[in-house]
């Protein structure tokens, strides 16, 4: 996540960054992008303004979360307690990153990708502003699941922070779009890992 935070800061302070159309997250990255999604419309992108708005609304937040650990209070939580670990997670990053925040909060440019991998299908799930989609499963429109989620999906590493249960309604996917598991459950309980599985498989 640090690492990520430099490579960023370096592309703002060159002028780079404001010039990209698309940013692809997986696993904790994703973390990161979540961040850089909420800051991006309070970004001057001008030499000056690194100070001024690139590190209090976006390097800030990022170094602050680095120093708390959530994993292991989520996981001993989630296995004493009713509800899950990935929930937990998903809780803990809302609680201090993202704040109610969903994926309808994210600028349309450039666009943000949020790469998880689906466990039932054992393709990728894309979140996007304009959709989530699996290709085998199918495609949401315009997704109002919150932003925690969609990053606690994605930085599922498993064995322990993994699976993530995305919990939804048939009725949410577009009908067609799905080549060959649009059905329940697979349209009602989406269960995702990091988004590195998928990668991995390859």
């Amino acid at each position: 996540m640090v690492f990520h935070v430099g490579v960023l800061w370096r592309l703002y302070e060159t002028g780079l960054l404001k010039n990209v159309r698309r940013i692809s997250s997986v696993s904790g990255g994703s973390i990161t992008a979540g961040m850089l999604a909420l800051a991006w419309p309070g970004l001057s992108f001008t030499p000056d303004s690194i100070d001024s708005d690139f590190i209090p609304k976006f390097v800030t937040p990022l170094r602050t979360f680095a120093g708390i650990t959530i994993d292991a209070e989520s996981v001993i939580l989630g296995a004493l307690l009713p509800g899950s670990i990935g929930d937990r997670i998903a809780d803990a990053y809302d609680d201090h990153l993202f704040r109610g925040k969903t994926l309808q909060d994210m600028p349309d440019e450039p666009r943000f990708v949020i790469n998880a991998t689906n466990v039932q299908s054992g393709a990728l799930w894309r979140f996007m502003k304009p959709y989530m989609r699996d290709y085998r499963v199918g495609e949401v429109k315009n997704p109002r699941i919150p932003l925690a989620q969609a990053v606690a999906a994605s930085s599922a590493f498993p064995p322990v922070l993994s699976p993530f249960e995305l919990r939804l309604k048939d009725s949410d996917f577009v009908p067609g779009t799905g080549l060959d598991l649009q059905r329940p459950p697979f349209t009602t309980r989406v269960v995702l890992s990091d988004g590195g599985v998928s990668q991995s498989r390859a």
